[in-house]
């Protein structure tokens, strides 16, 4: 079959790394993949099979305005948010997929933005009935409740040949006698980055110097001035195996998910893992510490507590390397071909 990804970017993000797993996986197996793009600029290694086509039209505008007159032959073309699969299907009728890797209001904090988005899930999912493939069985429920979608679920995974433990003796060296929490730095609010440099300041002032932080993502030298920041920005997946591996911790307190891939990695690291009731996998005590949404006290108490308390991290680490490795990327991405097989 002949499959097109069409987005506006293909970056560094986790819902970028799904699309250029998926889409080298179905061309080694022979199908015929096109990644159309208006912007390509990722750390991930993508299948010299698959073909990227960039939009000749710029900016974001460009990319809409392309989604609804360029002619496409393909099987299946996929979109991963709402307004492009509603376009998309105006021109390709049932061809199209909707890859549903979050909710797509949650984007937007205004009502009137809101409300759009609502509609067009209206206008997709109930109306124009297109298909849907769900990153989580929470996201798909959400889907099917309000809208009466037509969703599967596959969920992502990881490589488990790529994310493992894997300590870096440099980077352990380099902390001395401190502990390294790990964040994610990203813009993004639903991310939560400005929830954990709050988690950080309660942090720095209940354990002095015994600590530092580290961040990957977007480049944020400076942020931490007065504790030891180790800035890496986006990194490769090598490079992030040995610091999740080498971290002593891993905060992630995001504010909204579909189904994270770094918290997986973190798991199949055995880097244990505060985060928030966002992520949908995340169990409390079992195989992460799991705090309300923007509970700052909460997370940093979540945090001294491992710390703290080798018994309760060895327990999480141990559950949580279990769970990431039964999400394997070959069982992921051999599911994703088969629903698609399905829907052609």
């Amino acid at each position: 079959m002949k499959v097109v990804f069409f987005r506006h970017s293909l970056l560094s993000r986790g819902g970028d790394k799904m699309i250029a797993l998926h889409a080298s996986h179905l061309a080694r197996c022979g199908h015929d993949v096109v990644i159309m793009a208006n912007v390509v600029d990722t750390v991930f290694d993508i299948d010299e099979a698959v073909r990227i086509k960039k939009i000749t039209l710029k900016g974001k505008l460009g990319t809409l305005v392309s989604a609804v007159f360029e002619k496409s032959d393909a099987d299946l073309v996929i979109a991963d948010i709402i307004p492009m699969a509603c376009l998309l299907y105006m021109r390709s009728r049932r061809k199209v997929v909707y890859f549903a890797q979050d909710y797509d209001e949650s984007y937007y904090s205004d009502i009137f933005s809101k409300r759009f988005i609502r509609s067009l899930y209206y206008l997709g999912l109930k109306f124009f009935r297109i298909q849907t493939i769900s990153v989580s069985s929470p996201l798909a429920d959400l889907l099917r409740d309000r809208f009466s979608a037509n969703a599967v679920v596959v969920e992502n995974g990881v490589d488990t040949g790529i994310f493992y433990p894997d300590p870096d003796s440099d980077l352990i060296a380099s902390k001395e006698d401190r502990r390294a929490v790990l964040l994610f730095s990203r813009s993004d609010r639903r991310k939560g980055f400005d929830i954990a440099k709050a988690v950080v300041s309660c942090l720095t002032e209940a354990l002095a110097g015994s600590f530092e932080v580290w961040t990957v993502g977007e480049p944020c030298a400076g942020t931490f001035s007065d504790i030891v920041h180790r800035d890496f920005g986006y990194v490769g997946e090598d490079r992030l195996r040995k610091i999740m591996s080498s971290a002593d911790m891993f905060l992630y307190p995001s504010r909204h998910e579909g189904f994270p891939l770094m918290v997986i990695e973190a798991f199949r690291c055995c880097c244990p893992t505060v985060t928030t009731r966002a992520v949908p996998y995340a169990v409390n005590k079992v195989n992460a510490l799991v705090s309300d949404i923007d509970d700052v006290n909460s997370l940093a108490a979540d945090c001294l507590s491992l710390l703290s308390d080798k018994s309760l991290k060895d327990h999480i680490v141990q559950q949580g390397f279990q769970y990431a490795s039964g999400l394997s990327l070959s069982v992921v991405t051999d599911n994703f071909e088969n629903v698609l097989l399905k829907m052609v």
